[in-house]
């Protein structure tokens, strides 16, 4: 029998969020198929990992240590990948990009790969290490089209770069969230509770919808990362307590079961790369009022799909909310658009099928018919 080749996946805390979800739905094919092993860069939510067998969480393997002991701590994550020695080494996110480019560094025979998931950087620090990684790294992968070209026109523009599925379920066979009756729209929102999501933005358009006479609600799911307290102080000076809400986190079956309550997904952020809440949720039926940035522009369509939004212009603006009012009054157009968004999604690559069967194509040639795309448009 042959020796598995040897997998090892670095990133950050594995925590709500589309990078940490995805990883997870991907263990148990990774470490049918792998010797694999997760290189964890902070803490483990144990919540996130409940359903994996025991072998499968033994693979992973953490390093809870404060950023300002890196210059110390780096020695150990390095002697710890010295005794595995991988085969291939994926980085994913910045300072797994620092790891991942040491390790490269001090073992140039791991064949490494840069896994990016932005069309931008949020601090200096991760471009730094991103694009150190990008040119240290034998391949690239992204989870889009728009992170594709960003980063060929950018950083790598004679680099072979493949676009990674993160879709973690298979589309549901029929459309199950609540049709859209009377006057009342259920909104949801689905990521980290940062700046970049604009969720001021988010608590404006519920009041906006209520001040017309609209019921609508919103509740709020996903990681605190900076944008809570502001939020939160603003929706009590609207007196909205009641019906903006703060939910928390959701695991995978958690989140299929939220799909099946909402009318709408809203996502008004000022960058995105996959944005895969957004494709989920229209995966779902729901209609989703965007920004069109990211990869949100290649697989969504104002409406056809979803409904875009100017968040930029105040005039364009104001017509983005009344475009969305029109859309609640008119329960005939919004069923039209949650059809349309649920049928664009119907036949999706999973994340494990996608993942494996490219680092196959790049490194192991097991399957000589696959050819990855370097910029694919996300379609059903």
């Amino acid at each position: 029998m042959l020796n598995k080749t040897k997998l090892l996946y670095i990133t950050h805390s594995i925590q709500i969020g589309g990078v940490e979800v995805a990883l997870i739905s991907g263990i148990p094919a990774l470490f049918e198929k792998y010797d694999l092993t997760v290189l964890v860069l902070g803490t483990v939510d144990q919540k996130m990992v409940s359903h994996l067998t025991e072998p499968q969480k033994a693979c992973i393997h953490a390093f809870d240590y404060p950023l300002w002991s890196y210059p110390v701590t780096l020695f150990k994550v390095l002697r710890f990948i010295g005794r595995i020695r991988p085969d291939v080494m994926i980085s994913s996110l910045w300072r797994a990009s620092m790891v991942g480019t040491l390790a490269k560094r001090r073992w140039p025979n791991i064949r490494f790969i840069s896994f990016v998931h932005s069309s931008t950087f949020f601090h200096k620090l991760d471009k730094m290490f991103t694009v150190s990684a990008l040119k240290h790294s034998d391949y690239i992968f992204t989870d889009c089209s728009a992170t594709s070209e960003f980063v060929e026109k950018e950083y790598a523009p004679d680099r072979n770069i493949a676009v990674i599925s993160f879709f973690t379920q298979k589309s549901p066979d029929h459309k199950s969230n609540p049709p859209l009756t009377k006057l009342e729209a259920r909104f949801m929102f689905l990521g980290r509770l940062s700046q970049v999501k604009n969720l001021n933005l988010a608590a404006d358009t519920i009041k906006y919808l209520r001040d017309r006479g609209i019921d609508a609600k919103l509740d709020l799911y996903g990681r605190e990362d900076g944008a809570l307290q502001s939020l939160n102080e603003q929706i009590k000076a609207h007196q909205l307590e009641n019906v903006i809400k703060y939910e928390g986190g959701l695991n995978i079956a958690q989140k299929q079961k939220a799909f099946q309550q909402y009318h709408f997904l809203i996502q008004l952020s000022s960058n995105e790369g996959m944005a895969m809440s957004v494709a989920e949720a229209m995966q779902n039926g729901l209609v989703c009022f965007v920004t069109p940035v990211g990869e949100i522009r290649h697989y969504a369509g104002d409406m056809d799909t979803a409904l875009f939004a100017d968040i930029w212009d105040p005039e364009k603006w104001r017509q983005s909310l009344e475009k969305l009012e029109n859309c609640i009054r008119n329960p005939d157009i919004y069923q039209q658009i949650s059809a349309n968004s649920f049928r664009h999604f119907q036949r999706v690559e999973l994340y494990s099928e996608s993942l494996c069967k490219t680092i196959d194509y790049v490194f192991v040639k097991e399957q000589d018919d696959f050819q990855p795309q370097k910029r694919v448009k996300v379609t059903g």
